[in-house]
């Protein structure tokens, strides 16, 4: 993460001096890291700072790679100022991700210029913002001033989301690399312990891997279990880095990933939020994360406690249930989820295997990272809980 603005903190919060020379052993880590240092060359992200009044909405011509629309909608700024606060005119970049939505919440209007853009009533989604500009100028809580993140790619600017102007963002690298100094050090202090990078989402701007111990032990009928961990920071919104402890449960091969009922094991998570925290705070914060290795002996507990309460038809149901709610956030995928857990499982032990089969493959589909960790909340609900 050579140039990163933290790259002096971390180097000398972690003594990296003192371990230039030692390999950090984790399975996977280098196909992580090659994936990480592709985006990092290829999409270049900064910030822009604006005062919504400024901005108007226009189409594009032509089609853009990555974007649906064939008429992408394009942020248009007035003014803006960049990070070394050279004001920009008639700047521009294509709306993407929810950055659209982010900017009509302010004016409590998302669903309906939503509605108003994806039917094409252009020209009544501007008169609206016309007239908030127009506000604007007696009354400032119609004009807010923000930053805009951007990135550029392939010589396209894009608008990926708009934060407030206190707004830290650590980046995908950043997350990476503090990750693996924590895991290094755990293998350093406990000889024997190894782990696997199971699992990884990311982009530009958003980045989870799921790391899991390689000691496992058996849940009877449920298979075997590993402790793990979910790293996560979204430079978008929600956390700038959280830990989470999770449960990996193998599935003839990948297996599935729930999150655990148990406070006092929820109590040694760890979440960074964007705001005024200091990199030296956020450090000091991540540096007291424990070793997750040893916590296999709570989820073995955990899922113990299932056989005795539950059938596997019974949480075949529930599950049907919560993807068939009009309100589901998996709705847009519910189809290929229904069809995965549509047929019936006979009430006994022995067909959980069958039930955690219909969840592997729930776990393997390719859908976005907001809705595959909405996916495994729910499933860890049903599983773990009585909801």
């Amino acid at each position: 993460m050579a140039g990163h603005r933290y790259e002096g903190d971390i180097k000398k919060f972690f003594n990296i001096d003192s371990i230039q020379n030692e390999k950090i052993v984790v399975e996977n880590v280098l196909t992580l890291y090659n994936q990480i240092a592709a985006i990092k060359r290829n999409y270049e992200c900064f910030t822009v700072k604006a005062q919504s009044k400024d901005i108007f909405f226009t189409r594009g011509k032509t089609k853009v790679d990555g974007i649906r629309d064939h008429q992408p909608l394009i942020f248009n700024f007035k003014e803006a100022v960049d990070e070394d606060s050279e004001i920009l005119e008639n700047y521009s970049g294509y709306a993407i991700y929810d950055s659209k939505a982010k900017y009509f919440e302010d004016f409590s209007m998302s669903k309906y210029a939503n509605m108003l853009f994806d039917n094409n009533l252009d020209d009544l989604a501007e008169a609206n913002l016309e007239y908030f500009r127009r506000l604007s100028k007696s009354n400032k809580d119609f004009n807010k001033h923000q930053s805009y993140r951007m990135v550029m790619h392939d010589n396209e600017l894009f608008v990926r989301g708009i934060t407030s102007l206190n707004y830290k963002e650590y980046g995908v690298d950043f997350a990476f690399v503090v990750a693996v100094l924590m895991l290094h050090k755990y293998m350093k202090q406990n000889k024997g312990n190894n782990y696997n990078i199971t699992f990884a989402a990311l982009n530009e701007s958003k980045l989870e891997m799921i790391i899991a111990s390689s000691q496992s032990k058996q849940a009877g009928d449920l298979g075997s279990v590993r402790s793990a961990i979910s790293i996560k920071t979204n430079d978008l919104g929600g956390g700038a880095f959280t830990l989470t402890n999770i449960i990996k449960l193998d599935v003839k091969g990948s297996g599935i990933y729930l999150y655990p009922s148990s406070k006092k094991l929820a109590q040694k998570d760890i979440s960074i939020n964007h705001g005024r925290t200091s990199i030296k705070t956020a450090l000091s914060e991540i540096n007291k994360a424990e070793d997750f290795y040893g916590y296999i002996d709570y989820f073995i507990n955990e899922l113990s406690a299932i056989k005795t309460i539950k059938n596997p038809e019974e949480l075949r149901k529930r599950i049907l249930i919560k993807l068939s709610q009009p309100t589901s956030s998996l709705k847009n995928v519910s189809k290929e989820l229904k069809e995965l857990f549509k047929n019936p499982i006979k009430d006994v032990v022995e067909d959980f295997s069958k039930f955690l089969e219909m969840c592997k493959k729930a776990e393997e589909l390719d859908i976005n990272y907001d809705l595959k960790e909405k996916l495994r909340v729910i499933i860890s609900e049903i599983i773990l809980t009585k909801n």
